[in-house]
C-alpha cells in the first residue's frame, strides 16, 4: 500500500450508513477514485439518502488489508450466532433461538440503539394520540438482558468476510461461527430534479419518523402564527402514503397526495375499490393528483439548509403543469432491501438477499437471511407476519431441529382511518387449462 492509497480514507452516512470511499470515489456523481472528502463540493448529496456532507463522520481506523491487518476481537461471549441488524427480523430470531433450546453465545450489531418498536403503527400514530415514545415496546438493553444476548449498538458494520467469518464494525471485528442478515430495508430515494428534492422526508424506522413529528410540529407552529394550517405533500400513494395522508390529514394538516397512477394504490386493489378510497381520502380533505410526475423540488431563495420548506412543480394527469408551496414534503414510493454489506461481500443479490427457499441459508449451515432484505422464490417480503415462521426456521437450523419454510401470499392491511381495507391475494384458478 502507498503513501498516498494508506492516507485515503472513509466516511460513513450517518443517516442511511451509505460509506464514501476515498479510494474509490463516487463516479456516478463526478468524484473520480482518489478524491478526498474534503475536496467534495459542499452541495453534494448522499446517493442514497440525500443528506448533504455535514451528516458525514470519518471511520477511523479504516480496516487495513493483508499481513499487516489487526487480529480481530471477538465477540464478548466467545464466536457464536451474530445477528446483524435490531428490528423485529433481528429480535425475533434471537427469540426463536433461545426457544428452539440453543444456548450459545449470541451476539447483535445494529446501527440503532436495539429498540423493539411497532414500526406499522408509525403512519397511523396520530390517530391513535401516540407520540414516537409511545410506539416503543422494549428497549434495546431489555431485550438484551431477557434473551442473553451480548447487543453492540451504535456499531455500523462494515465490511463482511465470509471465509474467515469475521464482521468488521466501527466497533471492531467480530468472529462468528453462524451469521444472521437482518438487515431490514431503506426507503426507496427516487432521483427527482430541483435543489429541493433533499429535503423531502422519507419514514422507514423510528428515527426518521421523530423526525418528521418534529417537523410537522414545528410546521404547525409557524402556520399557526399565519392563521392557518400547515401544508404538506406527499409523493406516492402506496400503501404508507395513503396512511400517512390519512393521518395526517385527520390531525388537521392540508395535505396533497401526488401519485403518478390515476388512483391510490392502483397496483393492489381492483379499479371500484380503488375509487371508493380516492373518495374516503378526499372526505378527509386529502387533495389527491392522479397521473402526475414531478417535474421539480424546488428550495425556496429565503430558507436555510434545515429549512424544510419546498414548492413542486409536476406535470398533471392532463399533461398540463400544476405547482404548489408546501411547509414540509414526503416521499414515499416504497422501500428496497439494504443489501450493500451482502453484495459486497460476494453474496448472491438481486432485489434482496437470494435464499433458498426451504432453509433461508444464502451460505449453507453458515449464513441465514430473513425479514425484508431476504429475496424468496424471487420475491422480497414487505409484512410483518412471515418474519416470526423464517425466524422459527432459522432458529432450528442452527439448533438442530430443522424445519422447512413454506412461503405464502402477503395479506396487506390499509389502516386509513377513513377506509379500512385487508387486501387479500386473488383465489388461485383451479381451472383445466
Amino acid at each position: 500500500m502507498t503513501e498516498v492509497a494508506g492516507a485515503l480514507r472513509r466516511w460513513l452516512c450517518e443517516a442511511c450508513g451509505l460509506i464514501y470511499d476515498e479510494a474509490r470515489g463516487d463516479p456516478d456523481s463526478g468524484l473520480p477514485p482518489g478524491t478526498r472528502f474534503e475536496d467534495i463540493p459542499e452541495d453534494w448529496r448522499c446517493p442514497v439518502c440525500g443528506v448533504g456532507k455535514a451528516d458525514f463522520r470519518p471511520i477511523e481506523p479504516a480496516p487495513q488489508r493483508g499481513p499487516a491487518a489487526a487480529a480481530p476481537v471477538r465477540a464478548p461471549r466467545g464466536a457464536g450466532v451474530l445477528i446483524v441488524g435490531a428490528g423485529t427480523a433481528g429480535w425475533s430470531v434471537a427469540r426463536a433461538l433461545r426457544d428452539a433450546g440453543y444456548d450459545g453465545p449470541v451476539s447483535m450489531v445494529t446501527a440503532c440503539d436495539g429498540t423493539l418498536y411497532a414500526k406499522p403503527a408509525l403512519s397511523v400514530a396520530l390517530a391513535r394520540g401516540l407520540a414516537p415514545d409511545g410506539l416503543i415496546e422494549r428497549s434495546g438493553p431489555a431485550l438484551a438482558d431477557e434473551l442473553g444476548v451480548d447487543l453492540l449498538a451504535h456499531a455500523w458494520a462494515l465490511e463482511l468476510d465470509v471465509r474467515h467469518r469475521r464482521l468488521t464494525t466501527t466497533r471492531g471485528t467480530l468472529r462468528f461461527e453462524r451469521l444472521i442478515l437482518a438487515t431490514g430495508s431503506r426507503a426507496r430515494r427516487p432521483q427527482m430534479p430541483g435543489a429541493g428534492a433533499s429535503r423531502l422526508f422519507a419514514v422507514n424506522d423510528l428515527s426518521a419518523y421523530r423526525q418528521l413529528r418534529a417537523a410537522l410540529q414545528a410546521a404547525r407552529d409557524r402556520a399557526a402564527s399565519r392563521g392557518r394550517a400547515p401544508r404538506m405533500v406527499i409523493i406516492g400513494a402506496g400503501l404508507v402514503g395513503c396512511e400517512l395522508a390519512d393521518d395526517i390529514a385527520g390531525s388537521g394538516a392540508e395535505v396533497t397526495l401526488l401519485e403518478a397512477r390515476s388512483l391510490p394504490l392502483a397496483d393492489r386493489l381492483d379499479a371500484a375499490t380503488a375509487a371508493r378510497l380516492h373518495d374516503a381520502l378526499r372526505s378527509r380533505s386529502v387533495r389527491f393528483h392522479g397521473g402526475t410526475m414531478v417535474r421539480e423540488v424546488v428550495a425556496p431563495a429565503d430558507g436555510g439548509r434545515d429549512d424544510p420548506r419546498i414548492g413542486v412543480i409536476w406535470r398533471d394527469g392532463a399533461g398540463g403543469s400544476a405547482a404548489g408551496s408546501f411547509d414540509l414534503g414526503l416521499v414515499a414510493v416504497g422501500v428496497e432491501a439494504e443489501t450493500r454489506l451482502a453484495r459486497r461481500a460476494g453474496l448472491p443479490v438481486r432485489s434482496g438477499i437470494v435464499v433458498d427457499d426451504a432453509t433461508l441459508a444464502c451460505v449453507p449451515d453458515r449464513i441465514w437471511a430473513l425479514g425484508d432484505c431476504a429475496e424468496i422464490d424471487g420475491r422480497v417480503s414487505g409484512t410483518i407476519e412471515p418474519i416470526l415462521r423464517q425466524a422459527r426456521t432459522i432458529a432450528g437450523a442452527i439448533a438442530g431441529r430443522p424445519q422447512r419454510y413454506f412461503a405464502r401470499e402477503p395479506v396487506w392491511v390499509l389502516k386509513t382511518a377513513c377506509l379500512p381495507l385487508t387486501i387479500r391475494p386473488a383465489p388461485q384458478s383451479t381451472g383445466a387449462a
